[in-house]
């Protein structure tokens, strides 16, 4: 038995145990520790965030990432620094050292419930008990992909999730749905390994900061636009720096703009490996098709059509945080309660503030619990405001004080 089951090993799982290592309370981590970082990003990408927006969270700021640049003699800078996806999981990996310990790297097949307590159910086919779930298991299981790719044969598409390195592309037609980030970074990568690349996007791509504005460090410029965690910008202030009070928020505002705010754009750092060197088709995709080992699209935009046709298709069409696709909630998934909305077909659980669901004892963090605290949950940066607030609740007396005061309220 253990108090505290956290299940998943990226920023937010590791954030999260550090401070429950802080405050001596017993916990078990499972997953592999930054398994999305090592496996499912593309070698040669770089974060979208600022330095000093990338620290995972220790109790009292321990060991950002500034101090990991130190302690390896590289310069550092806060703003205008982009970590390398290389320097991350190294990062990562000596926070978990550092400050979390053992990582159980074993898979949670099953959650249930049983009086106050939760039965946690491995792969390993070990069985134990737990006062308190945390669900840290990252975007993974959220993978968006167009429903018209599913009609296809596997080998001609994937998720941009499923590449880690992209030189068996070198020499081959590729297509890349989507116009956010991760799309337009991949597609530079892409060209840059070989491949003959094409951006299919709804919208005409846009790009973020592409003045760098970012970077500028005289006073004016910074009193101006003051960088906040998610970005430049008075506007950006409320979204990055106030998960609190997002709460506050009507039900109708936070599902509106927990998944839209900072939605799909290019950081401008990245504008000069794409604009004028990779095609960007934009409208609406009908008619996907084969015909031998091709594949075959058209692009509608008003009255125009233009027909593609590629070796292969990747869609870098995001995730969709809908916790009905984590199948290990099954046992317990009726009696969490979800907001009524027709997004992501009721699968965002409402949370109390501490990250609580309807089900005592079990919370979630992470892109799931943007609805509740918002955008900044999506990203590394919310993971200081995360630890910081669900790690008391987790205490042996914090969960004592809360069953005592329940127990004497009325039926």
């Amino acid at each position: 038995m253990t108090h505290v089951a956290v299940i998943g090993a990226g920023p937010y799982g590791l954030s999260i145990a550090a401070h429950l290592r802080e405050k001596q309370v017993p916990y078990r981590v499972f997953g592999v520790p930054m398994l999305m970082w090592r496996q499912h990003m593309p070698e040669g990408m770089v974060l979208k965030s600022d330095a000093f927006a990338s620290n995972l969270s220790a109790p009292g700021n321990k060991f950002p990432l500034e101090r990991f640049y130190s302690e390896n003699q590289r310069p550092y800078t806060p703003v205008g620094l982009r970590t390398p996806l290389d320097t991350l999981i190294a990062y990562g990996l000596e926070f978990q050292r550092r400050h979390v310990g053992r990582v159980e790297e074993s898979q949670v097949v099953s959650v249930s419930r049983s009086d106050s307590q939760f039965q946690i159910d491995l792969d390993t086919g070990e069985h134990f008990q737990a006062d308190k779930v945390v669900v840290a298991s990252g975007l993974m299981a959220f993978r968006n992909c167009p429903i018209s790719l599913s009609n296809l044969p596997s080998k001609t598409w994937s998720h941009v999730s499923a590449h880690r390195d992209l030189s068996p592309f070198a020499g081959k037609r590729v297509l890349v749905i989507g116009g956010g980030q991760s799309a337009l970074e991949t597609s530079a990568l892409l060209r840059e390994n070989g491949a003959d690349v094409t951006i299919v996007t709804r919208r005409p791509v846009h790009w973020y900061d592409p003045a760098g504005e970012m970077v500028k460090t005289d006073p004016w410029s910074r009193l101006r636009r003051p960088n906040f965690g998610l970005g430049p910008g008075w506007r950006t202030w409320f979204w990055s720096e106030a998960p609190a009070a997002f709460g506050y928020l009507s039900q109708r505002i936070r599902l509106a703009k927990a998944f839209t705010t900072f939605g799909p754009a290019g950081s401008g750092w990245l504008k000069h490996r794409v604009d004028g060197l990779i095609p960007v088709h934009t409208g609406t995709i009908r008619g996907i098709r084969t015909r031998g080992d091709e594949v075959h699209l058209s692009v509608h935009q008003g009255e125009r059509t233009t027909h593609l046709a590629a070796d292969h298709v990747i869609a870098a069409t995001g995730y969709a945080p809908n916790i009905r696709r984590l199948s290990f909630l099954e046992p317990i998934l009726s009696a969490i309660k979800c907001y009524d909305s027709g997004q992501r077909e009721g699968g965002l659980p409402v949370l109390d503030r501490a990250f609580q669901s309807s089900v005592p004892g079990l919370h979630f963090v992470g892109a799931i619990s943007a609805t509740t605290f918002g955008p900044s949950m999506r990203f590394i940066y919310g993971t200081k405001f995360t630890s910081g607030r669900i790690a008391p609740s987790l205490t042996p007396s914090e969960t004592a004080r809360v069953a005592n005061k329940l127990s004497r309220q009325p039926a």
